[in-house]
């Protein structure tokens, strides 16, 4: 159990009914937190939820049966959340489409020339993952800024996940939540509401992977989500922002500062020294 008390602290987990989502959500609630779970998959997110609270119990877990696709549908799971849960604190913008949404049916690979995708499926991809973390952000943020604390996470991929060939459209999918992430962050300066990104560090064990990756590869475990998002969901992450934390580089055998300094990663995008500055006067009224 973390040495982090989260008594107080409400968060909504996107995609949440199972793998990393699920995994956040249980720790946020394991550290005193509440946790309203999202997802689209009614039956799975019900049975997720009555597992967290028979483990945890009552009164800590919601299910949150709606789409991020859909900008209403992500208002209402803001105001059930804070209606039933006592208030609202952090986002984990966790759900998204991966490359099994596009490549055959059954596939044993998730690589696909991006001239061989369907358009329509292509497009799906990013209205979930880049729209939908917008709509969970834009729908929250305001909420978060009125209390002048909160918390956005969003989680992203490796820097070789996202310019692999044959990775499109996820890969540009996750760049643009990179790029959101410290578009952000500079944005809510000031304001006491943070936005970070978390990765867990290569190919997790989910459902995003195809079934013969979970004997042919070593997968990452989605538990190591566990202990940077109770701390990125504290107090003790004030002032930390437009970052990027790796999740199976968190060493539990060290002080909470120095697992989370050992944890931090180099933006994906950083921008040549001075052109940050230069940009800020250009846009100057």
């Amino acid at each position: 159990m973390s040495s982090i008390d989260l008594t107080g602290k409400v968060a909504i987990v996107t995609g949440a009914s199972r793998g990393m989502g699920r995994e956040m959500a249980d720790a946020i609630i394991e550290a005193g937190g509440k946790a309203g779970l999202l997802s689209p998959d009614v039956e799975e997110l019900n049975a997720a939820v009555a597992e967290i609270t028979k483990a945890r119990g009552p009164g800590k877990a919601i299910a949150l049966p709606y789409s991020i696709d859909d900008y209403a549908a992500c208002e209402m799971a803001r105001d059930k959340t804070i209606r039933e849960l006592g208030g609202l604190h952090m986002v984990v913008n966790n759900a998204a489409l991966g490359q099994l949404n596009v490549v055959a049916k059954n596939a044993t690979d998730t690589s696909i020339n991006f001239w061989e995708t369907d358009p329509s499926r292509w497009s799906q991809v990013i209205k979930v993952n880049v729209v939908g973390t917008y709509n969970m952000c834009r729908a929250i943020t305001p909420h978060l800024i009125a209390q002048k604390w909160g918390r956005i996470v969003n989680v992203t991929t490796s820097l070789g996940t996202i310019q692999r060939k044959g990775n499109s459209p996820y890969g540009p999918s996750k760049g643009a939540i990179e790029a959101e992430t410290l578009i952000f962050a500079e944005e809510l300066e000031g304001t006491g509401v943070t936005c970070n990104s978390l990765i867990p560090g290569g190919a997790a064990a989910t459902a995003f992977v195809p079934k013969n990756f979970l004997t042919d590869r070593k997968l990452v475990d989605p538990k190591v989500m566990r202990a940077p998002i109770v701390w990125l969901a504290s107090d003790l992450s004030d002032g930390h922002t437009g970052e990027r934390y790796v999740g199976n580089r968190w060493d539990g055998k060290l002080s909470l500062a120095e697992a989370a300094k050992g944890a931090l990663e180099a933006p994906v995008y950083r921008a040549p020294q001075g052109s940050q500055q230069a940009s800020r006067e250009w846009n100057k009224p």
